[in-house]
């Protein structure tokens, strides 16, 4: 009785536990919300106060942010959609980004996406993984060299696993892993990593003519809101034309509706 007791008290408190962690992370989010709101709302009463040729930057302030926060709501869903759907193939090459290691382990954020990698292999007919990843001047052995080994200790047979261990950032983990899928005759390719992170990965091989298909990982939660607005507004800086098409545009509205 007494160890029944306990066990439900520990339940209790592992269950307010992630509860408390998944309101810590819906609080960010609806943080990040407001303060966008706050920024539109405090423009908007700007310029009533202002001289009409000073509103210009004021009103294009307000259109961004409204684009940034509609936006956003696209990524969000689209973010959890790459988590929790299977990519329609059965047979594929799959290029695992790497992230920052401090030891000669993975990281949990590492493993989450490797142990993504490997759920992923087991539903396809044949597949190849490349890991992808180099050494920075903090880390003690290459990314790749880490996957790979955790891959292998995993079950994952040495013949199915390439090293890329030259690239430092998402670009070059393309970029050099495209190399690769030439000797590994697959018709589709998978790039998997942290859910936060596949679609700016995505755009990143769209720009460099690599059609693939994303499959995301799940985040440690302390990770989760911050990665989440930091790499939207990476993904956002990888339209520079549409930013300044869409710019143009507003500051030529603004005067016209000034001078008319």
């Amino acid at each position: 009785m007494i160890t029944l007791v306990i066990g439900l008290i520990l339940l209790a408190l592992t269950l307010y536990r992630h509860i408390q962690t998944y309101w810590h992370i819906i609080g960010r989010v609806i943080t990040y919300h407001l303060a966008i709101v706050a920024l539109i709302i405090g423009s908007l009463l700007v310029i009533p106060l202002i001289p009409a040729v000073l509103t210009i930057p004021f009103q294009l302030l307000v259109q961004l942010a409204i684009v940034f926060l509609t936006a956003w709501q696209t990524y969000l869903f689209m973010t959890f959609t790459f988590l929790h759907h299977l990519p329609p193939v059965t047979r594929a090459n799959i290029i695992v980004l790497g992230a920052g290691i401090y030891t000669e382990a993975v990281t949990p954020m590492l493993k989450a996406r490797l142990d993504r990698a490997i759920a992923l292999s087991r539903q396809l007919e044949k597949f190849h993984i490349i890991v992808s990843g180099g050494q920075g001047p903090d880390e003690p052995i290459s990314e790749a060299l880490a996957m790979q080994r955790y891959l292998i200790q995993q079950g994952i047979a040495p013949k199915q696993i390439t090293m890329e261990d030259q690239s430092t950032n998402t670009c070059q983990n393309i970029y050099y892993s495209k190399h690769y899928l030439a000797l590994h005759q697959q018709p589709h390719t998978i790039i998997v990593t942290s859910s936060f992170h596949i679609l700016r990965a995505l755009r990143l091989a769209e720009r460099q003519q690599l059609h693939a298909f994303g499959y995301g990982a799940p985040t440690p939660h302390h990770w989760v809101s911050r990665e989440l607005i930091r790499d939207y507004s990476g993904l956002l800086f990888q339209y520079p034309r549409v930013w300044a098409l869409f710019t143009i545009v507003q500051v030529g509205i603004c005067i016209l509706n000034i001078f008319s």
